[in-house]
């Protein structure tokens, strides 16, 4: 649903371009979390304007890490083992691009995806860990928003500058948003991650 355009919006005032990109200093390309394959730097963050998009994340990355110590501690200092374990494991192997990225990003999530003017039909998010948090922020100017935890029954209103958390593979949820402009910042980990460097559950 993500990259299905008849999920976008225009915007109404061209100052958001409907799109999701992907963004981490170390995660498998899509189809690679096999055997054999190593992490990369994502496609965003490759070449010189990579620098300035983490740089441009550190103070969310800040917030939201701060946010999941104090609901989720375990999860925290878990994130925090991966991202030192990847750094080592980077400069290592001389992955300079990696080495820089992972230096310079503040968060303990090692993905956050950028979701622009999109509607999210129902849904889960089957390659986070069962017990992890995925922690979604929102920002922009467009009518009344709920987000939709269907399994559990519960609804909130995502009201510009929310911040909601859950465990997104076990929670159904979605929201619609049909007009004006809106971005939803999603933090979340990936287990393969997690598994690669060999950090405990």
């Amino acid at each position: 649903w993500r990259t299905n355009w008849s999920n976008f919006h225009t915007s109404p005032d061209g100052m958001v371009t409907p799109s999701c990109i992907n963004i981490s200093p170390a995660w498998f390309q899509q189809g690679r979390e096999v055997h054999g394959f190593s992490p990369e730097v994502s496609a965003a963050l490759k070449g010189d304007a990579g620098r300035n998009i983490t740089t441009s994340l550190q103070r969310s990355g800040i917030i939201v890490s701060a946010a999941l110590r104090v609901m989720h501690p375990d999860l925290y200092w878990a994130g925090m083992e991966t991202q030192v374990r990847l750094g080592k494991w980077a400069a290592r192997y001389e992955l300079d691009e990696m080495h820089y990225h992972l230096q310079h990003w503040t968060s303990v999530f090692n993905v956050v995806s950028i979701i622009c003017n999109c509607r999210s039909p129902p849904h889960r998010d089957p390659k986070c860990q069962p017990a992890a948090f995925d922690i979604m922020t929102t920002a922009g100017m467009y009518h009344l928003v709920v987000m939709d935890f269907m399994n559990l029954g519960i609804k909130f209103l995502y009201d510009s500058g929310s911040m909601l958390a859950s465990s997104c593979r076990l929670v159904r949820h979605y929201m619609n948003v049909e007009e004006g402009n809106w971005i939803v910042t999603a933090w979340y980990m990936r287990d393969s991650i997690h598994n690669f460097v060999g950090t405990p559950s």
